[in-house]
């Protein structure tokens, strides 16, 4: 009986499933009794078999996660980090991959590969991690040379780094190899050790805010979630929902301040496990946006969206009726959000509305208003929400 060597097919018979685990289980006890023995009598042969037998086990492995990655668009694919990126071009460099074949080998498209090559040769990456000091750049090239051709030693590393043009003493070559390689440290905890530093918003879309609340009594309480830029205050995003916030309600709240503004460079939020949670995390890495936390316990590192919540809850919310319906509650406040960008001034920035900083309007003018009237009117249509002219008298 003649075997396939290609991929299996499917059986319809579980007992037949069953036989091909154990046929499985017995090479490999087969495969370890004979590397055993074959281990005493010839040991480099021995070595060869093993290593043979591991780049098929990782062939197989391999072949198998791409037919997955294969199955899903590749625009819905979860991207690679900065730095792997520029991995994967090392790769392809080393091992003189093309673009086809390296677009395959990764699970990327054509396309992808090109652009990553095109911004590295700009050197104005947008997506690749850039190496910012020239330390960073020797221990870069110090631990590549080392992994390729471990027999060099440090004097020759340094020697071939200064043929390059980059020079490095032998004991500088020495303390990077002794301290090996460091491993990638994730976003989320490279932001978190560096939540010592205050973060201050420069612009517009610079830093962005994200919270929940809880208003209401315990019978049916209600959830609000709401976006806001750091900068000019300006609500992005707001939304209601029952029961506890989840992390399917965060991106739905990000995404609705992305679409209408665009991608912030920072977010800031507290310890929340739903804004930790994976489905925000892939959000904001498809994105490009960093995060950062506030510090456990305390207030003050989302001040500005606690206030916003005091001015809700004061101003609006405790007049709701909470058991109308979530469309309601949501169209309520929608309407508070867009007055509170419009027409509430702000002390901290010289009495202007959110939209006025955010939109760089400049100051009206101070004028002499002796013998003008107040046109009072409702922003649609709610009492509480005044809108106020002062017009010249006819």
């Amino acid at each position: 009986m003649r075997v396939s060597a290609g991929p299996l097919q499917p059986f319809y018979n579980p007992s037949m499933h069953e036989a091909l685990i154990t046929v499985a289980r017995m090479i490999a006890l087969a495969h370890d009794h004979w590397r055993a023995t074959i281990g005493q009598r010839r040991p480099l042969y021995g070595n060869v078999a093993i290593l043979e037998e591991q780049l098929q086990r990782l062939r197989a492995e391999k072949t198998l996660l791409q037919r997955r990655m294969q199955r899903v668009p590749a625009k819905r694919r979860p991207h690679y980090r900065r730095e792997e990126r520029l991995e994967i071009l090392w790769h392809a460099a080393r091992y003189s991959m093309s673009i086809a074949d390296t677009a395959a080998a990764f699970g990327v498209t054509r396309q992808t590969i090109t652009n990553w090559r095109r911004d590295l040769r700009r050197d104005a990456p947008r997506g690749l991690h850039r190496i910012g000091t020239l330390g960073e750049l020797v221990t870069e090239l110090v631990i590549r040379l080392k992994a390729e051709w471990p027999a060099w030693g440090t004097r020759r590393i340094a020697g071939q780094l200064a043929r390059l043009g980059v020079k490095v003493s032998r004991s500088s070559v020495q303390r990077i190899v002794r301290r090996g390689p460091r491993d990638p440290v994730e976003p989320e905890q490279a932001v978190t050790a560096s939540a010592s530093r205050t973060l201050l918003a420069k612009r517009p879309n610079h830093v962005w805010m994200i919270d929940f609340t809880r208003i209401g009594g315990i019978f049916r309480p209600l959830w609000v979630g709401a976006v806001i830029d750091a900068y000019s205050r300006r609500v992005l995003a707001i939304g209601a929902m029952r029961g506890a916030p989840t992390g399917a309600f965060a991106v739905l709240l990000l995404r609705r301040a992305i679409r209408s503004n665009g991608s912030p460079r920072w977010l800031v939020s507290d310890q929340d496990p739903v804004l930790r949670g994976g489905l925000v995390q892939r959000l904001l890495t498809r994105r490009g946006i960093l995060r950062r936390y506030g510090a456990v316990g305390k207030s003050g590192s989302i001040a500005l969206i606690e206030r916003f919540w005091r001015s809700l809850k004061q101003e609006y919310v405790r007049h709701l009726f909470l058991y109308r319906p979530m469309s309601t509650m949501q169209c309520r406040l929608e309407r508070y959000r867009i007055w509170f960008n419009q027409e509430r001034p702000h002390q901290g920035h010289g009495q202007r509305t959110p939209d006025d900083v955010y939109l760089a309007r400049p100051e009206k003018p101070t004028r002499d208003v002796a013998g003008g009237r107040l046109y009072v009117r409702f922003h649609d249509g709610d009492p509480r929400l005044p809108v106020l002219r002062l017009r010249d008298a006819a």
